[in-house]
């Protein structure tokens, strides 16, 4: 059984920090805002809170970009989990930004507040993006 050897490629290394982003992303209301009105935040357009989805995927994302590129896991399969993800959370977190849109405005007066779905959207599309990248070296 020969091992093909693959190209080195810092794709998934890139993809970890765009998952790892999200995350923090992710918890950036519960400092700017009081936890009460971010729960809202987050729950607003459905009753499953996007957040907790959008984090669960980020970290499995985590996971798998980070055993495909030390080759615990096939690296086409890793990417092609990666990829699945980086577009459902993309999807996800693209839906709930322009849903919960007017609701910004009411939570707080920080006006740095205002932009952080966007700069979600932004981290989740890097996410994708990395998985995309890594997709295409390896396949």
């Amino acid at each position: 059984m020969s091992q093909e050897r693959l190209p080195e490629t810092p794709a998934p290394t890139v993809g970890v920090v765009a998952a790892l982003t999200v995350l923090a992303v992710i918890v950036v209301p519960y400092f700017l805002i009081d936890a009460a009105a971010a729960g809202v935040y987050y729950n607003q357009p459905t009753a499953l809170p996007v957040h907790l989805v959008v984090g669960l995927f980020s970290a499995v994302a985590v996971i798998v970009f980070a055993a495909g590129r030390n080759g615990r896991t096939d690296a086409p399969t890793a990417a092609g989990v990666a990829v699945v993800l980086g577009g459902f959370m993309t999807l996800l977190v693209l839906w709930w930004a322009v849903a919960v849109g007017g609701l910004v405005g009411s939570l707080t007066a920080n006006a740095m507040f205002d932009y952080h779905r966007w700069l979600l959207v932004a981290a989740s599309v890097g996410v994708a993006a990395s998985a995309g990248w890594f997709a295409n070296e390896v396949l």
